[in-house]
């Protein structure tokens, strides 16, 4: 069974955000999501003084809960357009052990929020800095108008379109599979038949989206000149053949 880590960026002891993790609990009660509290793990406002004295043990904690997941699920309150001042600081500790705390793992973005938008707006810049923090973003999720979307009484959402969605996002966060980051070692063990030349181009195009771009153009611009085009393709194909030569030399393919 897969852990995951269910975690909300709220320090408020009545979360509306809390409460929507709460509601996926409910509804998956056997997936191995577990409910983190942020709040029971207190953290000094981050500066470089107070970390020349040592990373609190409470981030130490919470880093080594995030190793042990196989994926998480982040629900979000929006403060201004922004993430709240609570999860960043909580962010900013967990960035001092490590950049990518989230170990390329899978997750699952959520907000909500009194408002019609439900916290959408501050979901896109959490999206976008995800990758730096080695999370793979699996969907997004925003319910807006919490007080009429959410029964207090049956503590689950009232819409059956909001369900259905959620409830198909969830499923596709313990679907995923995390991305193992000595994957590509094994490619580098297998380089004769990973890298073999007529097999060039498709590697290119999985593992460099500069030269796929440079594919789509081409053939999106078929009846013009593609002189400068076939001439990255053609410098392309020699870089490659310089590394797979190196990697023979060395003992690697």
């Amino acid at each position: 069974m897969k852990k995951i880590i269910a975690f909300t960026g709220s320090n408020n002891p009545v979360s509306i955000n809390e409460k929507l993790i709460k509601y996926i609990l409910k509804e998956f009660p056997k997936s191995g999501i577990e409910f983190v509290d942020f709040k029971k793990y207190e953290l000094p406002i981050y500066s470089q003084e107070i970390e020349k004295k040592g990373i609190p043990k409470h981030a130490k904690e919470l880093f080594q809960l995030f190793t042990s997941a196989e994926g998480f699920i982040l629900a979000s309150p929006e403060h201004n357009g922004l993430p709240s001042a609570f999860l960043k600081n909580t962010i900013d500790w967990l960035s001092r052990i490590d950049q990518r705390f989230f170990g390329d793992k899978p997750i699952l973005l959520l907000s909500t929020s009194p408002g019609a938008t439900g916290g959408s707006t501050h979901l896109e810049i959490l999206a976008d800095l995800l990758q730096r923090w080695g999370g793979l973003l699996i969907g997004r999720f925003s319910l807006g108008s919490f007080q009429q979307n959410y029964d207090e009484k049956a503590k689950g959402l009232k819409n059956s379109k909001d369900k259905q969605l959620l409830k198909k996002l969830v499923i596709d966060l313990l679907s995923k599979q995390s991305v193992d980051r000595n994957e590509n070692c094994d490619e580098v063990k297998d380089g004769s038949t990973s890298f073999r030349k007529d097999e060039i181009e498709t590697k290119i195009d999985v593992h460099h989206t500069e030269f796929s771009t440079i594919h789509e153009k081409a053939n999106e611009r078929a009846n013009e000149q593609l002189h400068g085009v076939l001439h990255r393709e053609v410098g392309t194909e020699t870089f490659m053949n310089e590394i797979v030569n190196r990697h023979k030399g060395k003992g690697f393919l």
